[in-house]
């Protein structure tokens, strides 16, 4: 009788559930890793998009500081501009804190009397604040002083 029940036993025995558990913690880990590096990823994307946007928000500002106005009124302007310090630092959603570095010129010197609008250049770049070298976005224009 002891023969025949061996013949039909067809539950699972503790070799096979332990194989089953282990294939089963291979691709739980898998895909935590795959969970994480999504997590990491978005984190990073969302610091470039705000610092993306502080950028464009500092060239906006520094078109609007000059638009509209004659070169004798928008080369001092631009001057007052260039020497000014860039702005503090700021936080974006998730609290990394972001340092903007502004590289511009002054006005040419005959940026009143020029027979044509001078052209200067304006460029940000915002990096981490506690790692410099680790750039997150940086912006790039031109600028037609005395253009009315």
């Amino acid at each position: 009788m002891s023969q025949l029940r061996d013949e039909q036993d067809d539950g699972f025995g503790m070799v096979e559930v332990m194989v089953s558990m282990l294939l089963f913690a291979i691709l739980l880990m898998a895909t935590i890793g795959l969970l994480i590096a999504a997590i990491n990823s978005s984190a990073r994307n969302s610091a470039i998009d705000s610092a993306t946007q502080w950028a464009s928000e500092q060239l906006d500002t520094a078109h609007a500081s000059v638009a509209g106005l004659d070169s004798s009124q928008a080369c001092p302007k631009w001057n007052t501009l260039a020497a000014a310090a860039a702005p503090v630092n700021r936080k974006d959603g998730r609290g990394l804190t972001m340092k903007m570095v502004v590289t511009t010129a002054a006005a040419p010197v005959n940026c009143v009397t020029s027979s044509s609008a001078p052209i200067v250049t304006y460029q940000v770049k915002v990096v981490e604040a506690a790692h410099p070298t680790k750039v997150l976005a940086t912006s790039k224009t031109t600028i037609a002083l005395g253009l009315e």
